[in-house]
């Protein structure tokens, strides 16, 4: 064989076996440098979520009679305006109190048209750590005009109790909702029908319900349809309407011992 046959099969023996050492190497690499950025995008991520909480925490209140008498005190002027603004008003009056100046909540809206009217669920909560799509529901049915007593002191105890557990870390989702009842959206869906959809849509399982505020024999069965709790074996409770704030605080403080 001659000395350039030799060198040429000498290059293709080193080339086959830098070929062979890349297609080795540059999978691990990109393994490598894959697991790096998760680490480095789970690291900021854990810090963002640390630097929220410690926020939260220090936006945290304790329940008390003047805060609920304050809260129930702005709610009943909010749902005594005019049938076109006390639903939208009291959407607003929701996101704005709890949101992260005021609660460290970060509260989602998620609006639709009834007719002409622009109405909202709320809902803001704490995101499980263990198991975040396992929710714990704290729900305030409003809207219905012969209620506003009972349904503003839900509201405002609803809004205490998540003043009082801001910035706090459970296993599972603890999340706070307010629906208007009596609208529907151009397709004819209810407002609690949307909330069910949502949270099926997000993949989550429903644990329990608490109805805050005496809700109504036909509401509590359309809850029970909307979140398919027989199937599901979703817990709902109806909590009996308060009509003074000491009343509703110690409800509110039942719940808050009962997690």
């Amino acid at each position: 064989m001659s000395e350039t046959a030799v060198s040429s099969t000498s290059a293709i023996t080193t080339s086959g076996r830098i070929v062979r050492v890349a297609l080795i190497i540059l999978p691990l690499g990109t393994i490598v440098l894959g697991a790096a950025s998760f680490g480095i995008w789970w690291s900021k991520k854990q810090g963002v979520e640390d630097r929220n909480y410690a926020y939260a925490s220090a936006l945290r209140r304790e329940m008390t009679v003047p805060a609920v008498d304050r809260y129930v005190s702005i709610l009943k002027e909010v749902l005594n305006q005019p049938e076109t603004e006390r639903l939208p008003a009291v959407a607003s009056f929701l996101e704005s109190s709890m949101g992260p100046e005021n609660m460290g909540y970060e509260p989602r809206r998620d609006r639709f048209y009834s007719g002409s009217l622009e109405v909202s669920n709320v809902e803001a909560e704490l995101t499980g750590g263990q198991r975040p799509r396992e929710v714990r529901l704290f729900l305030v049915p409003y809207g219905v005009k012969a209620r506003i007593d009972a349904e503003a002191h839900a509201l405002a105890g609803m809004m205490a109790l998540a003043h009082a557990m801001t910035g706090e870390r459970d296993e599972i989702t603890v999340r706070f909702v307010a629906i208007p009842l009596g609208v529907n959206d151009q397709s004819g869906h209810s407002a609690l029908e949307r909330l069910a959809s949502a949270i099926q849509e997000r993949r989550e399982r429903l644990m329990s319900v608490m109805v805050l505020g005496g809700a109504s024999d036909a509401v509590i069965s359309e809850i029970g349809l909307a979140f398919r709790t027989v199937q599901t074996g979703t817990v709902v409770k109806s909590l009996p309407e308060t009509h003074d704030s000491s009343s509703t605080l110690t409800t509110m403080r039942g719940l808050m011992n009962q997690r």
